[in-house]
């Protein structure tokens, strides 16, 4: 008797189920019909009606929506590196300097791209200014970058303790004085509480988080009641940092200042950290340090990821003296973020750039090396000293990049359209 009673009651509800399903298709007909009506009254086209519908069969729930597409433009120079010779240009009297001259020609691409980066090589101290081999910058320099349009400043580099942990406390303070400007510090830190805050920025609809790291100091020690004044090479620390960075943003940018300088090749090491940073996550690695450019590649690592890699974007402002040090780079790269979330670094070319000053080492400027003319070479404060020809330069950076070398290019500004 049990058993009948469970067979008529499975019965019920398999009519009562059939009888739901009917009412819910009478609806959804009587909607289609009063769809068609309004787009057959005279003002609508059978085309715009099957749009409609189509529109209504792909739609899913929003848990199963998938990620917006986005397009992200990014730009990352080298070494502002300040020697005696640009703050002797910059200076103004009375204790005053300004450097926005030095990145003029320079701006318009800084400021079009969706997010700009620059390893500022020195700290922004209040202190005295002073520079090789110790150096310690006025902050009016700072200034000067946030009006050429960065957005990302690192300050992990070797030159970052020379005038002492008060120096880097002045650094923090300044940037963090000019937060409503909206450029990021990266590579240095008030304490372990703060280093754990993920640094990102947000363009288009994509979270792009930064981390930034130096293999040493030149010989000085953080002070020991803050080890994480500066961030070390420490590869522990690297893949926890990188695992807390991806789990909050869309992909993960790292700055990395390794290698040997004036060299034109990366290490061994270099090579190994790369794949290291792939490994667990990085989306695009930007070296710096040599003072010369080193090449691109793509890094591919065992499980699956795939990062983009520039083992140094040479200098970006300095009074070196060599002719490779004067080449130097502009990456610019496209971050894509697919439909399954996937970002992947997209269009990557190097901008070849060239720092020049005149004979008295005066009127320093940054500039795309497609505008640098003979005439800026016959009066380079280098001429006679070595190569200083375009023709040489460009084959300089040649030979460095090949194939992803590119012209003076403005880049795209993409969040323009979100």
């Amino acid at each position: 008797m049990k058993q009948k009673n469970w067979i008529r009651q499975k019965r019920l509800q398999r009519r009562r189920r059939r009888a739901l399903s009917l009412l819910l298709c009478g609806l959804v007909l009587l909607a289609a019909a009063g769809a068609y009506a309004l787009l057959s009254d005279g003002t609508s086209s059978g085309v715009q009606e099957k749009q409609i519908f189509a529109a209504q069969e792909v739609t899913a729930p929003p848990d199963l929506q998938p990620y917006q597409p986005a397009r992200v433009s990014l730009i990352a120079v080298g070494d502002n590196l300040i020697h005696n010779t640009l703050l002797r240009d910059a200076y103004t009297g009375g204790g005053a300097y300004d450097f926005t001259s030095f990145y003029e020609k320079i701006q318009p691409y800084v400021a079009s791209a969706d997010i700009a980066i620059v390893n500022q090589e020195s700290p922004l101290g209040t202190g005295e200014p002073s520079a090789y081999p110790s150096f310690n910058t006025p902050q009016s320099c700072g200034d000067a970058l946030i009006a050429a349009g960065f957005d990302v400043v690192s300050h992990a580099n070797n030159h970052a303790m020379d005038a002492g942990s008060s120096a880097l406390y002045d650094t923090l303070d300044f940037w963090d004085s000019r937060a409503q400007s909206g450029v990021i510090r990266i590579g240095i830190a008030r304490d372990a509480e703060d280093r754990a805050r993920v640094r990102y920025l947000e363009r288009n609809g994509m979270k792009i988080g930064f981390l930034a790291y130096t293999y040493g100091l030149n010989g000085y020690s953080l002070p020991s009641d803050n080890p994480d004044l500066v961030s070390l090479i420490d590869r522990d620390k690297i893949a926890a940092e990188l695992a807390a960075v991806r789990e909050q943003c869309d992909a993960v940018v790292v700055l990395m200042h390794w290698g040997e300088e004036y060299q034109t090749t990366e290490n061994s090491e270099q090579n190994e950290l790369a794949q290291f940073l792939t490994e667990h996550g990085a989306t695009l690695i930007i070296g710096g340090h040599p003072h010369v450019c080193q090449p691109c590649e793509w890094i591919e690592s065992e499980n699956g990821n795939r990062a983009f890699c520039i083992y140094s974007t040479g200098n970006f402002i300095s009074a070196q003296n060599q002719t490779n040090t004067m080449v130097e780079a502009m990456l610019q790269v496209t971050l894509t973020r697919q439909a399954d979330g996937t970002v992947v670094v997209e269009d990557p070319g190097v901008m070849p750039l060239v720092c020049y000053f005149n004979s008295s080492w005066r009127g320093y400027r940054v500039l795309p090396l497609d505008d640098y003319t003979e005439s800026m070479a016959a009066s380079h404060g280098l001429a006679g000293r070595c190569r200083m020809s375009p023709a040489h330069l460009r084959s300089v950076a040649e030979e460095i990049f090949g194939e992803y070398l590119i012209e003076k290019t403005i880049p795209v500004t993409h969040s323009a359209d979100a």
